[in-house]
């Protein structure tokens, strides 16, 4: 287990140093110091801005890259998948089952359905109505009768 960690451990410091490295070779130091007036400075300054331009457009040019890559090996698995007969489900749109069907519901009614809660049959009981305490209890408390008792 400590060898594992210690081969873990050189690899990422080799991947650093060369990392360290590459940017060595590719970035030469910046020589700010014997810069004195602002003429040099603004050319320094239109030289590294031009480098990132370039940088940018190199990135933007690999990502384009890739995108039309991966776009051309989708089209291609779905040519395979033609050929052998297997078929991608496409990812279906969700809707409302009740509200298309309560349209083709009133589209049939037309103008004899107003309103559908018109319709519907009352059974004379409220599902959500509160139910009221009685004042007098069916059954006697015992206790009251006990209290009463012992004075």
């Amino acid at each position: 287990m400590e060898r594992a960690m210690q081969d873990l451990k050189k690899e990422e410091t080799d991947r650093v140093s060369e990392k360290k490295r590459i940017l060595n070779e590719r970035v030469e130091p910046l020589q700010i110091d014997d810069i004195s007036d602002t003429a040099e400075l603004e050319r320094l300054c239109k030289k590294l801005h031009q480098t990132v331009v370039g940088l940018e457009d190199e990135k933007y040019e690999w990502e384009m890259k890739i995108r039309k890559q991966d776009f051309e090996i989708n089209e291609l698995t779905v040519k395979v998948n033609d050929i052998k007969g297997k078929f991608v489900k496409p990812v279906l749109k969700k809707i409302s089952k009740t509200e298309s069907k309560l349209a083709k519901f009133e589209k049939r009614m037309g103008a004899k359905s107003e309103n559908l809660r018109t319709q519907l049959k009352s059974t004379g009981q409220s599902k959500y109505a509160i139910d009221e305490k009685d004042e007098n209890p069916k059954t006697p408390d015992w206790r009251d009768t006990l209290k009463h008792e012992k004075s």
